[in-house]
């Protein structure tokens, strides 16, 4: 698949464990500008009920989206990984075939609950995005979406203003999963470097959620001084 087949509208994505918070908010996302979503999980039953679910919240939106089991999810231009942290090897190790060659943009964070707090955790591989690398020797990997609220985010009618930061090991495929940020509304991506960078893009989450429970907000990250062509 060239770069270039994800810059262009009307995009096939697929979601890897769609059916929590933040993968119904990237699959609202992408379906809210015409692409087509499949909706994938463990069971294909609970995903044609999210489907119902995010239909019936925006019933006025004409949104593409396919229910399906996490396989089925993977037959997309550019794949997102939305599982909990603790299911990605068990995840990725049965669906390493399928993931063959595909763009694979993770947005999975380590973190736990440490009192009133939440606290990130790292991975052995240092980040979770470095792991999926790992796993997925034959796939385009990627990180971003890590930062975003995931409830104000799936409210198609007031989008988040805030920069995506998208850490990958070769900039090509930086660039493609910067400009598949750029199509949503409000957000826009910039490249962060390296997976070297991603724990601390992980980590940056839990500030994040610290922050917002302090203030009762709904925070996310906007950087200034960036001019981009």
């Amino acid at each position: 698949m060239a770069p270039a087949t994800c810059q262009a509208r009307g995009v096939r994505i697929g979601v890897i464990g769609a059916t929590g918070p933040a993968g119904q908010a990237v699959a609202v996302q992408f379906a809210g500008i015409g692409d087509q979503v499949v909706v994938g999980s463990r069971s294909e039953e609970r995903a044609a009920a999210t489907v119902g679910e995010l239909r019936d919240r925006w019933p006025d939106r004409e949104l593409d989206l396919v229910a399906g089991d996490n396989r089925a999810a993977c037959d997309a231009d550019a794949v997102v990984l939305a599982t909990p942290w603790e299911g990605v090897p068990a995840t990725l190790a049965d669906l390493a075939d399928a993931l063959e060659g595909r763009l694979v943009v993770s947005m999975v964070n380590a973190l736990a609950k440490w009192g009133r707090y939440m606290v990130p955790l790292v991975p052995p591989t240092g980040s979770v995005t470095a792991a999926v690398a790992l796993a997925l020797p034959g796939s385009r990997v990627a990180g971003a979406f890590h930062n975003l609220p995931a409830g104000p985010w799936a409210d198609l009618e007031h989008p988040l203003d805030a920069d995506v930061l998208v850490v990958a090991e070769r900039r090509p495929v930086a660039r493609e999963v910067t400009a598949l940020v750029d199509r949503l509304p409000g957000l826009r991506g910039i490249d962060a470097g390296n997976l070297a960078n991603a724990a601390a893009v992980e980590a940056l989450t839990a500030t994040l959620v610290g922050i917002n429970i302090r203030y009762k907000a709904h925070a996310s990250l906007r950087l200034t001084g960036i001019t981009r062509d």
